[in-house]
């Protein structure tokens, strides 16, 4: 049997091999055991939070790049946006009239005040709110956890009543709500306490909850976010999850490995094997003639020996070959007298 055959056996055996002890040793689908955050985990830090809403009967959306205007169309009853992720033109006209028939609108303000759209602080504004950004490092504060850049500065015209603040441990304002008809706009920095590595804390947890899925009841029980979502893509998939790499790169590697040797072939022969010589010349010459004599070309084929043979041609210093004899060679051959 030809020895490749055993080889192209061998590889499929050893390929199962790999791939049976790469199903059974490593993770390759889902188990209690231990893993590493998943992509999703890593890039959103809401995670959590969206799956402690799901599980509790509130369906979560996600939209970008949102406009004021599109809160006509708005049927969840709470809306989480980050400010750099929203236009704010016209957000008094379409905002406001959600918010009072019962719309609990959540803002996010980025670290950076000059990054704040001036329609949305004009906005605060009209509410007697201002925002206040101070860079440094802080003293670490308790729970909750908010932005420790942001904080509100509240009119002294305005009734405390009307306005519902949170303050840090030195007394800075970190999350402002204001009552609005059947609804209410709460505006925050980045809402720390909702992240995944916060939320274990029961008064982050407690706080998350309040302002996203305890108002989100009824047939509103939906919540929406609004926020760049950069999850980060990956060609493979799926298959790159929950511990997945290590059998892709040996794959990928014997992938490579098989491909060049289909390509190019590196191993060579199979063995040392001795090339088989050619046919012997009077087998040749046997062969040559058994043809000529079966199509009837035999005679013409000597003839022309006859006809094409000039001596006259041929150089002095070179031996002159004798055609006849050499006819009289392919007869002796054709009768198998022929000696070599």
């Amino acid at each position: 049997m030809d020895k490749r055959i055993f080889i192209c056996a061998a590889i499929i055996s050893f390929l199962a091999l790999v791939g049976f002890v790469l199903y059974s040793n490593l993770e390759i689908y889902e188990r209690t055991a231990f893993s590493h955050p998943s992509r999703d985990v890593i890039a959103n830090d809401y995670y959590a939070l969206e799956q402690w809403l799901k599980k509790t009967g509130h369906p979560i959306r996600f939209e970008k790049n949102f406009k004021p205007a599109k809160f006509s169309a708005v049927e969840e009853r709470v809306v989480l946006i980050h400010a750099s992720a929203s236009r704010w033109d016209s957000a008094e006209k379409f905002i406001l009239p959600w918010i009072e028939q019962g719309g609990y609108l959540v803002v996010c303000l980025d670290h950076s005040i000059s990054a704040l759209d001036e329609n949305l602080l004009e906005l605060l504004s009209g509410f007697g709110v201002s925002v206040e950004v101070k860079s440094g490092n802080r003293r670490r504060e308790s729970v909750p956890n908010f932005d420790r850049n942001i904080s509100f500065i509240i009119d002294d015209g305005i009734d405390d009543a009307d306005v519902f603040t949170i303050n840090d441990d030195e007394g800075f304002a970190r999350l402002v709500e204001i009552p609005l008809g059947d609804g209410a706009l709460v505006v925050t920095g980045m809402p720390v306490f909702m992240y995944n590595n916060y939320l274990k804390e029961d008064e982050n947890a407690c706080l998350a909850w309040d302002f996203t899925g305890a108002r989100a009841d009824g047939k509103n029980s939906g919540v929406l976010f609004v926020r760049e979502r950069y999850l980060p893509k990956n060609i493979f998939g799926k298959i790159m999850e929950r511990g997945n790499l290590l059998p892709v790169i040996i794959s990928a590697f014997l992938l490579i490995v098989l491909g060049f040797w289909m390509v190019i072939p590196v191993f060579g022969l199979t063995a040392v094997e001795k090339q088989k010589t050619s046919r012997p010349i009077r087998e040749r010459f046997i062969a040559e003639i058994r043809f000529l004599k079966k199509y009837r070309a035999l005679d013409h084929y000597l003839d022309v020996y006859e006809r094409e043979k000039n001596p006259a041609e041929i150089s002095e210093n070179k031996k002159a070959y004798n055609y006849r004899e050499l006819i009289n060679q392919y007869r002796r051959i054709f009768n198998g007298t022929a000696k070599f």
